[in-house]
This record gives C-alpha cells, sequence and structure tokens, in this order.
C-alpha cells in the first residue's frame, strides 16, 4: 500500500501542518514564512510557529547572511538518516524502559508458530537487536533428520556469525549433538555439557534481551515469550545453573 508525501513525513512524528509546511518549502527550495504561508495554504502567523518548530527537529534551517529571514528545507534524505538515528538510538534503552515498567500493567505477547517455516522465524526473531550481544540458553538433544530439514542450522548460524552474536549455553551429551561441538569455536559458541541421564531435553530455550522463545524441532513448533522481567528471570537461572556447574 502506497502512501503520501505528507503521509511518509507524519510517521516522523510531524504535525499535519509540520508536513505541509516542510513539504512546501522542499518544494520551493528556499522561502520566506509569508512564502511559505501561501504555499501551504495556512495562516502568516502559523507558518512563522511551524517554521520554528521545525527547526528545532532540524528539518529546516535558516539560510545564513540573507538580509531578510529565509528558510530552507532539510533534504528528505539526509532528514529520513537523522531520525532513523535518533530512532536506533531510543532503541538502545528499551530493554531498561520496559524493565522499569510496573508489571501489573506490562501484558506479555506470546507467538506461536508452526512449520518449518515458523520455525525459522523464530530462530531468526530479533536477531539484529541482537548484534553484538549473547544468546544465553539450555539447548536440545536433535537427530539427523531434523538436521536435514534446516540444513544443519547453517542459515542459522551464518546469521550469528554475520550480526556478531555469541552463545552460551548448556546441553546434554548426546551423540547428535557431536557435530555442533566441533564448530563452537567457529561460531563462537561457548558450551557445557550434562550427562543425559540429568539432562535429556527434546525442546531448547534460548533467553535474549526482552523474550524468551522455545523450540520444539520434532515437532517442528516455537514458541516466544516476549517480556522483559521474563527473560530477565531466565537469564539469572540460566547464570546459577552456569555457576554452580563451575563450583
Amino acid at each position: 500500500m502506497e502512501i503520501t508525501h505528507e503521509e511518509a513525513i507524519k510517521s516522523l512524528g510531524f504535525s499535519n501542518k509540520e508536513a505541509r509546511v516542510y513539504l512546501a518549502l522542499l518544494e520551493m527550495g528556499i522561502g520566506s514564512a509569508i512564502g511559505v504561508a501561501r504555499r501551504a495554504e495556512i495562516k502568516r502567523p502559523t507558518a512563522y510557529v511551524i517554521l520554528d518548530e521545525l527547526i528545532q527537529k532540524g528539518a529546516v534551517i535558516v539560510v545564513p547572511r540573507s538580509k531578510k529571514k529565509l528558510y530552507r528545507a532539510m533534504p528528505p534524505q539526509n532528514l529520513f538518516e537523522i531520525y532513523e538515528k535518533r530512532f536506533e538510538k531510543a532503541k538502545e534503552v528499551l530493554p531498561e524502559i520496559q524493565a522499569v515498567s510496573k508489571q501489573e500493567s506490562y501484558k506479555p505477547q506470546v507467538l506461536l508458530f508452526e512449520g518449518i517455516e515458523g520455525v525459522k522465524e523464530v530462530l531468526n526473531y530479533k536477531l539484529k537487536d541482537l548484534a553484538g550481544k549473547e544468546i544465553k540458553g539450555f539447548y536440545a538433544k536433535t537427530n539427523p533428520e531434523i538436521m536435514k530439514k534446516f540444513d544443519n542450522y547453517k542459515e542459522y548460524n551464518e546469521a550469528l556469525l554475520e550480526n556478531n552474536i555469541t552463545m552460551k549455553g548448556v546441553a546434554p551429551v548426546d551423540p547428535s549433538l557431536k557435530e555442533f561441538r566441533k564448530t563452537d569455536k567457529e561460531f563462537g559458541r561457548i558450551f557445557k555439557e550434562i550427562p543425559s541421564d540429568k539432562y535429556s531435553s527434546d525442546i531448547a530455550i534460548e533467553i535474549g534481551d526482552t523474550f524468551v522463545r522455545f523450540f520444539d524441532p520434532v515437532n517442528l513448533q516455537g514458541l516466544i515469550i516476549e517480556n522483559p522481567a521474563i527473560a530477565k528471570t531466565m537469564r539469572e537461572v540460566f547464570n546459577l545453573v552456569w555457576e554452580k556447574d563451575r563450583s
């Protein structure tokens, strides 16, 4: 579905009049408040107010050394880059913001996936957000048929490597995992093995910054719980198991 130029600018958080004034000035190249008011079809006093607001937002600049006050619109590419950088910067503190929210007012998001493509979606969930970070988890044994369906998890492992995502996990001692252990160093994985008589899970549990995902390769099902508090608790449980194994 295509959107209008005005809708595109409004998606950055601009009001209707701000978007109209920005686009009017963009079409003019350089203009005065009076000229902008005429082109945007708004009153002159309103144009002055809107132009000042757009200057504060970094969307408009005042032309230097002009005899009268003239304005120029920031090129659209530059404008979108500015807002994209602001958005990425803001996203960095999203986990902290969510963590301080009142738990009784926070409703976890639960996502269920099925089938091969569904499970791939589970594995690729928020990979870009995890770039440069570490995934922790409790992993399951597997079998050759599952390995074939996912091409030995080649695509997933390469995505982790590309995004510089490391893994720290606990896994059962099982013949089906020997090939994984051979490539741990290559893909930045650190694993501790537990005898299968103590831990022989068929379900993998991975813990991200704000979510926990459950992966059932046998039945081709995946479940994601998006909730920072649950993720934090699971990380603490993992750390307890990890540290206990060292003692």
